[in-house]
């Protein structure tokens, strides 16, 4: 009876532990969440990971494209998707836990090609815009009238188009000032050769993103967790230094003004 009993309790102890097992997927979007070594890292991912731990619930993480992570998360049960801009549209998918880490967006040229000059997203169509393949600002743009091979130029992930870009062959880049100078650094290039030309509408803060299946209560404990990291300074601190440490020209640039 009691190797039956024992039984019993390992089994439903097992099942409760996989039952908090949640399935997180991201995507390759520095400094935000990005692999490093055999960590996946960056501002949000590190929220995340603390998030995990603070509502001691079981985390794995994984880094794909966004739109085979998107369509993921909406399949999976156990699966969440960061960072995520919680829209109208996307609204009713998931449940939200943030909001996290983010920042204004623009449509960057090179300083080097004055002649990429719109003033607003009408004249932009005369232009190509890199996008990725399901991202917010490509609905977006799409309902603006753009066309997808024609002014709006697909890519697997945000970055992937930054050399392009930096070879003239991409007219306008979606970034902000957060993302864009940790893109630009990883070509060895700076913030000094590109300039912003149209600030986006906002599309909504960054979340972590969780299916609908997903217990009412996880949801509850990962966002009192981050509520938690947010009264305490710990959010604060980890989006201060990670900032730091993905753009330290960006720092010294704020210490000369």
């Amino acid at each position: 009876m009691r190797r039956f009993f024992c039984t019993v309790l390992f089994f439903i102890s097992s099942s409760l532990y996989a039952a908090t097992t949640l399935h997180l997927l991201t995507e390759h979007f520095p400094p935000y969440n990005y692999q490093d070594g055999n960590r996946i890292t960056g501002i949000n991912a590190e929220i995340v990971h603390r998030l995990c731990e603070i509502a001691n619930t079981e985390c794995s993480m994984q880094l794909y494209p966004w739109l085979r992570a998107y369509e993921y998360a909406l399949q999976d049960p156990k699966a969440g998707l960061f960072t995520t801009s919680r829209t109208p549209e996307r609204q009713a998918k998931f449940q939200w836990v943030g909001p996290l880490a983010s920042s204004r967006a623009f449509l960057y040229r090179l300083k080097n090609r004055p002649e990429v000059n719109p003033q607003d997203l009408v004249q932009a169509q005369q232009f190509g815009i890199a996008v990725a393949r399901g991202d917010v600002y490509e609905e977006f743009l799409l309902k603006a009238g753009f066309v997808r091979g024609k002014n709006l130029l697909d890519f697997p992930s945000k970055s992937a188009p930054i050399g392009l870009f930096l070879q003239g062959k991409v007219d306008l880049i979606i970034g902000s000032e957060l993302v864009m100078p940790a893109w630009l650094a990883a070509h060895n290039a700076t913030m000094e050769q590109v300039e912003p030309v149209i600030e986006l509408e906002t599309k909504g803060d960054n979340y972590l993103a969780l299916n609908l299946a997903v217990p009412p209560e996880h949801v509850k404990a990962l966002q009192s967790a981050l509520d938690e990291m947010k009264r305490s300074g710990e959010y604060q601190r980890i989006v201060a230094r990670l900032f730091v440490e993905a753009m330290p020209d960006v720092r010294a640039n704020n210490v000369k003004k």
